[in-house]
């Protein structure tokens, strides 16, 4: 037998005799969330969301969820630890959000996109993956690359809000030939232009995406998030309630 049909038998075994985990909890689960994860998940509602302070620049931004709790864990384990499984219940948790968004009219969707070294890490750009998704079963919903990534010297999870939003001015780089076939369709179809995420922090990195979209002539009509963590001026976490009605 191929040492290849050896792999896939041992691990078949494997999974017989570990369960998987659920990405929110870590309980045991058969699937990728667990039934209450994923409940509580569907039963949130999509509401506007601002950071404190406010980015100039941010278009309208709605998220599904506070980043904390089983929300918060099942974003870090899709992103940071490669468990792709989740991407269909994610990206459909950010369709639902995208719908919110686009308030009802015929949506092009533009992941902000990941610099090379991230799409290294993570094996493949975690966004635009989201994104594909949540323009499933939705007539007309396409995905649009206006903007490329540049090159990143320090991980934004370790800079301050200064420091993101100085960061983020020059992060990304308009792609003229994409950006004006984008124009073209949004001028003859009408449709609203929406940025997508998986996290809102400061709100430095959207803004500055629509900052890139602007340089081409477009209006960001709003933007879609999972989840959302707000601060405060001094920096501090704040809590949030989120309608689940």
């Amino acid at each position: 037998m191929p040492d290849s049909a050896w792999r896939g038998l041992l691990d078949s075994l494997v999974d017989l005799v570990l369960p998987a985990a659920c990405a929110g909890c870590d309980e045991p689960s058969a699937r990728a969330l667990c039934e209450r994860c994923r409940t509580a998940m569907e039963r949130a509602r999509p509401r506007r969301t601002t950071p404190d302070p406010a980015p100039a620049d941010l278009p309208a931004t709605y998220a599904l969820a506070a980043y904390a709790g089983s929300v918060r864990r099942a974003i870090v384990q899709y992103k940071e630890e490669n468990r792709h499984e989740l991407t269909g219940c994610l990206g459909g948790l950010l369709g639902r959000v995208v719908d919110r968004a686009a308030a009802g009219a015929p949506v092009v969707l533009v992941p902000v996109p990941a610099t090379a070294a991230a799409v290294r890490r993570r094996h493949g750009d975690h966004v635009l993956r989201l994104a594909r998704v949540a323009a499933r079963g939705r007539p007309g919903a396409v995905i649009a690359r206006p903007l490329a990534a540049r090159p990143r010297r320090d991980d934004s999870a370790e800079l301050t809000a200064a420091q993101r939003a100085a960061a983020a001015r020059h992060a990304f780089a308009l792609r003229p030939g994409r950006a004006a076939a984008l124009r073209a369709r949004v001028n003859r179809d009408g449709a609203a232009v929406v940025l997508v995420d998986d996290i809102l922090t400061t709100g430095a990195t959207l803004a500055a995406a629509a900052r890139g979209l602007a340089e081409a002539g477009l209006r960001a009509d709003g933007a879609a998030v999972i989840a959302a963590t707000q601060r405060t001026r001094m920096g501090a976490t704040q809590r949030q309630r989120w309608n689940t009605k």
